[in-house]
């Protein structure tokens, strides 16, 4: 009879616990890999300090809802004009107009906050590339601060 052997390994719990923990050791290794691999770039050396600024920022667009008229921007040919509100006839504006194109940062511009006596501002746009911009306004009037965005389309 040219019988078949058949080779059986015997299974039993001394050789369970010992794949078992030879699985659990390595998965735990590869853990270990992973964890010190791991890149800790979005922690920020200056957090404190973008925090301050950001609790600033929000009273800033809280000054600016609770105004009773906000600043009107009317696009036209090649210009921007801003009208800003009459705040109890204080005329000493100062602060940042933040042209920021989304598409690069060459694209920006910045402009200073001055208004003309009536209260206009007119910004020529003719040196701005065609396309999408948000509008940053960051103002401030005899030491209260203000920040509004809008966003215009440069055909």
């Amino acid at each position: 009879m040219g019988g078949k052997r058949r080779l059986i390994m015997k299974f039993n719990w001394g050789t369970g616990i010992v794949i078992a923990m030879i699985v659990m050791i390595t998965g735990m290794l590869v853990l270990v890999s992973v964890a010190v691999r791991q890149n800790f770039d979005l922690v920020d050396n200056d957090y404190y300090q973008k925090s301050i600024n950001y609790q600033q920022h929000i009273e800033k667009v809280r000054n600016n809802e609770a105004l009773p008229e906000k600043i009107r921007i009317e696009l036209s040919d090649g210009s921007l004009r801003l009208n800003f509100p009459g705040l109890s006839g204080y005329r000493d504006f100062s602060g940042e107009i933040h042209f920021y194109s989304p598409v690069e940062q060459k694209r920006d511009l910045i402009v200073p906050v001055q208004p003309e006596s009536s209260l206009v501002q007119v910004i020529d746009l003719k040196n701005l590339e065609k396309g999408r911009y948000q509008i940053k306004i960051d103002w401030k009037v005899k030491g209260t601060g203000y920040y509004q965005e809008e966003e215009i389309l440069l055909p």
